[in-house]
């Protein structure tokens, strides 16, 4: 396999990218890398917010989750809400006082898109987004 696309799948670089980018965040509010994930995951999650919803990124344990969602509800940046049909359950929001991180954290997702895009045509783009959709379908179908 070409090394350049051994280095994309694996993520490395990339990774190494936004932690980069992220750390100035992760610094100013106290924040752990995975506070940042489930942040921009609840802004996006719609009714899909529970612990439950945010481990079938399969990024993050059961614990690292409730930990972190207890860290973000300590510093007032998740509300957390107990399910009224299933008690056990809690649905997590964000409150006002996350608004200007999240608007921070998109601005750094822009700028990284930027940056890795950069020189890649609009349709190089979408062969991109339509291999890694395939390979990503291969690899849920093995998992």
């Amino acid at each position: 396999m070409n090394y350049s696309v051994d280095t994309l799948l694996y993520g490395m670089q990339f990774r190494r990218l936004l932690e980069k980018e992220m750390q100035p965040i992760e610094t100013e509010y106290g924040l752990y890398k995975i506070d940042v994930q489930v942040l921009l995951y609840l802004k996006n999650a719609g009714e899909h917010n529970t612990s439950k919803d945010i481990m079938q990124l399969n990024m993050f344990t059961r614990g690292h989750i409730s930990q972190s969602l207890s860290r973000l509800q300590k510093k007032g940046y998740v509300r957390m809400e107990q399910d009224m049909n299933d008690r056990r359950c809690t649905h997590n929001y964000l409150t006002e006082d996350a608004s200007h991180i999240i608007d921070m954290l998109e601005k750094i997702y822009a700028k990284i898109r930027e940056i890795i895009l950069e020189g890649v045509t609009e349709e190089e783009e979408k062969v991109l987004i339509t291999v890694a959709q395939k390979m990503t379908c291969n690899i849920e179908k093995v998992l």
